[in-house]
């Protein structure tokens, strides 16, 4: 991740702008300006709003600010082991059985119910 702050240092360096020009035109102050530079992901705020200061620190440089953002989210996905097949399937298969049981146990209530009531009355 660190890599695509890199990547906007280097074109604002090369088009020589400062930090706070690009604070000045984008509204985002020149700390979270920094930590996406330095790669400080901690130092930022929700998600949310680090996506949309990348978006918009790239757009300030000329540079495409979708692509910025979706590199973001495919490093994040890296980060994140998938969840093995199995799992859910055993998922699936426990709240089958629940369900069933469920629909067992209210058709026995029913039947109950109706022999009492037909022997009641």
């Amino acid at each position: 991740m660190k890599q695509i702050g890199k990547e906007l240092k280097e074109v604002r360096e090369e088009k020589g702008i400062s930090l706070d020009e690009v604070a000045e035109k984008t509204k985002i102050q020149t700390r979270f300006l920094k930590a996406i530079e330095n790669g400080n992901w901690e130092d930022l705020p929700e998600e949310v709003y680090l996506r949309g200061f990348l978006r918009t620190y790239a757009e300030a440089l000329g540079l495409d600010g979708k692509e910025f953002v979706e590199s973001y989210n495919r490093s994040l996905n890296q980060d994140i082991p998938p969840s093995l097949p199995e799992d859910d399937e055993e998922e699936e298969s426990s709240s089958q059985f629940l369900l069933l049981m469920i629909i067992i146990i209210l058709i026995g209530l029913g039947v109950i119910g109706v022999l009492a009531w037909y022997f009641l009355f």
